[in-house]
């Protein structure tokens, strides 16, 4: 008798295959070949501009790949399919912020642009039982999406997905960076069970605990190309942070000159001291500790236990801070910084204005100093600020907390998050300069490599404790190994 034939093995679920994306002369992902079987749990990493959400993007149908093709269960995907073709695939995406409409109701949000031809009756009766495979069946449907909570609308996000068909990939981009660990882990609960059912999982965070948590598997992206596949069964934090944090020769072109102690804080279980003249790190997760701490610094939300130029130093508002000489550069500059119908100049004098700064000619003869010293391209002074690229916009934000009024402490929340490579260098030379002339500098990120290539030593924040690290050979893989052994991390291995 012949030997019964074995099956063939299984499509992918989710195939890139040479996938390549140049956006003009800059090469976004370069030749990434990547399989996901059915039911997989994936973890993709990787520091800003590696090509993560290019890869997410790709796969959604938002972004056209230059090169390459991808498939879904084994056929390949249409090269112009819309992301609309691409969901009616079953392939789901949910962003940290799910784009939903507020002022609409959930039955309305669940169905808005589609499902004309069902009655009220059969859209609630569908909509109830997609809420409730994914967790939220408690939840009202005419409750106004506004309403809810983060989690909460990302489980309206998820049902939307469930209600166009059989869910076949799910793409998750930092779904966890503003949840509390309640909601994280009924998230991570909801994830497995998906899992369980087929569904292929993409897990994109800046929070590795909760990738190593979930994922079954990480794919590490730099620059581009993907540097690691790995299982995490047995995994190691040295594995992990060399594909994350290669060591590297670091610059040498400076050598600072820390004076006296400027600032001293009993957080994370220790004293964390900062020195004129000196750039320091704060490190953590995404919306960890970090960024609380510069939130108190500034009278943003509680009261640091603190002490300035050696005398106690409490702030309610950040008016109290501004007048001690504590300046905060904040991370989200749309929101929390620039005013968009303002000019240039206005934007970068508007807190000065009652400090002298009314004077036009001051103004025209400052602000030229502030284009040539930070190398401010665009049009002039008097042009919108949002008529400026995303990287010159951030330079004028930090001018405003340093030009008209030196500081004596500048707080900032990373710095150089979203800008391009030739505004990054500007801003870490111009931090440089600042803290030659004395200023004491505090860099707060959930990114090893701006931390790396500005501070000259940094503390590591992590469940109520820092340890502090110092510039070396392996200053990036020592902090995100730190990071991982402040913070339970599931499987992996010192």
């Amino acid at each position: 008798m012949n030997a019964a034939t074995p099956p063939a093995p299984a499509a992918p679920r989710l195939s890139f295959s040479g996938v390549g994306v140049r956006f003009g002369s800059t090469v976004a992902l370069d030749g990434i070949d990547l399989e996901i079987p059915a039911g997989q749990i994936v973890g993709l990493l990787g520091h800003n501009g590696a090509g993560k959400s290019t890869l997410l993007n790709v796969a959604t149908g938002a972004v056209p790949a230059t090169t390459g093709a991808m498939s879904l269960d084994g056929r390949a995907t249409p090269h112009r399919a819309t992301p609309r073709d691409i969901a009616e695939l079953g392939v789901t995406v949910i962003h940290q912020e799910p784009a939903l409409a507020g002022n609409l109701s959930i039955l309305d949000n669940l169905y808005l642009g589609r499902g004309a031809a069902l009655s009220r009756a059969e859209r609630a009766a569908r909509a109830r039982e997609a809420l409730e495979s994914v967790g939220g069946g408690y939840l009202a449907l005419q409750a106004p999406v506004g309403a809810l909570s983060l989690g909460e609308r990302q489980l309206v996000d998820l049902a939307r997905g469930l209600l166009r068909g059989d869910m076949r990939v799910l793409l998750l981009d930092e779904p966890t960076a503003a949840l509390g660990e309640a909601e994280t882990r009924a998230l991570h609960a909801l994830i497995r069970s998906l899992a369980a059912k087929g569904t292929s999982i993409v897990y994109v965070s800046h929070r590795l605990p909760d990738i190593v948590d979930v994922c079954e598997r990480i794919v590490v992206l730099r620059g581009g190309r993907l540097v690691m596949d790995a299982s995490t069964d047995g995994m190691s934090v040295s594995e992990l942070s060399h594909a994350l944090a290669p060591e590297v020769q670091l610059e040498t072109d400076w050598t600072p000159t820390p004076r006296e102690t400027r600032l001293t804080v009993r957080a994370a279980g220790g004293e964390l001291q900062f020195r004129d003249g000196e750039i320091v790190g704060l490190y953590g997760m995404a919306a960890g500790e970090q960024f609380h701490l510069l939130d108190e610094l500034f009278g943003l939300r509680g009261a640091a236990d603190a002490r300035l130029s050696g005398k106690p130093y409490r702030v309610a508002r950040p008016g109290h801070a501004i007048r001690q000489g504590v300046h905060l550069v904040p991370a989200d500059r749309e929101t929390d910084g620039l005013v968009g119908g303002l000019s240039a100049k206005d934007n970068t004098y508007l807190p000065w204005f009652a400090h002298g700064w009314r004077s036009r000619s001051k103004v025209a003869e400052s602000y030229a100093s502030i284009r040539s010293t930070l190398n401010v391209h665009g049009p002039d002074g008097d042009a919108p600020i949002m008529s400026f690229s995303g990287g010159n916009r951030q330079k004028h934000l930090l001018a405003r907390w340093t030009f008209p009024v030196a500081p004596k402490v500048l707080l900032l929340a990373q710095p150089t998050q979203g800008v391009d490579v030739g505004a990054k260098l500007d801003i870490r030379v111009a931090l440089r300069r600042l803290a030659d002339t004395g200023v004491c500098i505090v860099v707060a990120s959930a990114e090893t490599d701006e931390i790396a290539s500005m501070c000259d030593r940094a503390y590591v924040l992590a469940h109520g404790s820092s340890r502090e690290i110092f510039r070396s050979g392996r200053y990036e893989a020592e902090l995100l190994e730190t990071l991982l052994e402040l913070t339970p991390a599931g499987d992996l291995h010192s």
